[in-house]
This record gives C-alpha cells, sequence and structure tokens, in this order.
C-alpha cells in the first residue's frame, strides 16, 4: 500500500477514483468538492438543487467523472450537519468510504481528509484515522492491499503535519 500527501488540486490527481464529500449545510460547495463540481459545470449542484442529494451524514453517490478529470469515476459522500460533525463521525465515514472502495475493487484513489477543511478535526488524527482505516478495511483481499495507492489532497500547511504520518503508516505496511 501507498500513501502520500499532495498539494495539487485534487482536480489535476490522476486516480481511478475521487472521493470528494460536503456537509448538509454547506452551500455553495468549497474546497475540492465545489473546485470538482465548477470543473464538472455545476453537476454536484445541480443535483442538490434537485433534492436528488442533500449531504445528509454517509449519504453515497457514485457517478462517472466528466472527460475533464484525471480519473474515472467520483464516489461523493455527505458529511451531515457541520456543527455536529466529529472524530467518531470522521471516523465512520472513512469506513463506509473504504467498504465502498474494496466493492468497486478500486486500487487508487485520491480524497481530501472529509471534512478537515471547515471543521474542527485536526489533519494529522484524520490521517492516522485513514492510514489505518484503510488497511483495515482492504485488507482481506490482500491482492487489492498489496496494489493501493491512496493520494491525500491538502493545502501545504495540512501537510506538514500529514505527511509524516502517512510516511509512518505506509512504512508500517511493508
Amino acid at each position: 500500500m501507498k500513501l502520500r500527501g499532495t498539494s495539487q488540486d485534487i482536480d489535476q490527481v490522476p486516480a481511478e477514483a475521487m472521493v470528494l464529500s460536503f456537509f448538509q449545510d454547506e452551500r455553495p460547495l468549497k474546497g475540492p468538492t465545489g473546485l470538482t463540481d465548477w470543473r464538472m459545470c455545476g453537476r454536484f449542484s445541480k443535483l442538490i438543487m434537485r433534492r436528488f442529494i442533500d449531504g445528509r451524514l454517509g449519504e453515497p453517490l457514485l457517478m462517472p467523472a466528466s472527460h475533464q478529470l484525471p480519473v474515472k469515476m467520483i464516489l461523493l459522500f455527505g458529511l451531515g450537519a457541520r456543527e455536529k460533525f466529529n472524530l467518531e463521525q470522521y471516523r465512520n465515514i472513512v469506513q463506509e468510504i473504504c467498504d465502498v472502495l474494496r466493492r468497486l475493487q478500486v486500487t487508487q484513489f485520491s480524497l481530501a481528509l472529509p471534512g478537515i477543511a471547515l471543521s474542527n478535526l485536526e489533519p494529522a488524527e484524520a490521517a492516522e484515522i485513514l492510514g489505518k482505516t484503510v488497511p483495515s478495511r482492504f485488507g482481506p483481499d490482500h491482492r487489492l492491499l498489496e496494489k493501493l495507492e491512496v493520494t491525500v489532497v491538502a493545502d501545504r500547511n495540512q501537510l506538514k503535519s500529514i505527511n509524516p504520518v502517512l510516511a509512518r503508516l505506509e512504512r508500517s505496511f511493508r
């Protein structure tokens, strides 16, 4: 398993799948989700306006990516209400994300740590949870885990605390 962090915009990171998230009370969409929505001509916003999705906690949406993006599919997850988002909900969302990606047999995905940009969660702690959850959820299928490449997209300041965590966790799985 490979874990890496990057400050590239998520719409520039090649992968099989891009994982995005948004809060139920987040309008307009912000961060990587807002950028990707813009790059896809407002597809997420249109789904929200049509009440097809609303961002409730754990709400998943799998959709094909547009040809402008270097990914095949997008997995969008609802995070619920921003003021109620906590470490336990973060942990549960990360588990759900991993379970969906494992069932899809995705071996390469990019994501911004769910909810980190708009919540009080610590990026290093969130990266630690992600880095430990991925192998535990993908673990039953060792062939999939061996090929797995995870790219965490974050700003440069967050990467200062995230990258050492990801490097340590990657070494521990060799």
